[in-house]
């Protein structure tokens, strides 16, 4: 994953980029998790946009904002969920992104 994209990616949504200790774990019944320092909030870790759940919550945000329609028209969200171009396109997706809302922040 690319943290400094997930990072601001993470934050332009208005998310928690959470700070956590990965040496302090809580036990779940089969995963890891951790408490936010900030957020408090119960985690699995941080945003990875490369994934499905997590690039799905960033695909909804991207279609509920308005200054972002004709960025998200250009994109074929079958492409997101095919096993073969999925991962690679969502990585598109949120590169070009990231440099679009860099671009206008600067």
């Amino acid at each position: 994953m690319n943290e400094e994209r997930g990072r601001f990616l993470t934050e332009a949504a208005g998310w928690c980029r959470h700070d956590f200790d990965p040496d302090k774990h809580v036990n779940t019944y089969s995963l890891d998790a951790y408490v936010c320092n900030k957020c408090k909030g119960f985690i699995l870790g941080n945003n990875d946009f490369s994934q499905e759940e997590d690039f799905s919550r960033l695909l909804t945000w991207v279609t509920n904002q308005e200054q972002l329609r004709e960025f998200r028209a250009r994109f074929d969200e079958r492409n997101f969920t095919d096993a073969g171009n999925g991962p690679s396109s969502r990585e598109d997706f949120a590169n070009q992104l990231c440099l679009l809302l860099k671009s206008r922040s600067a």
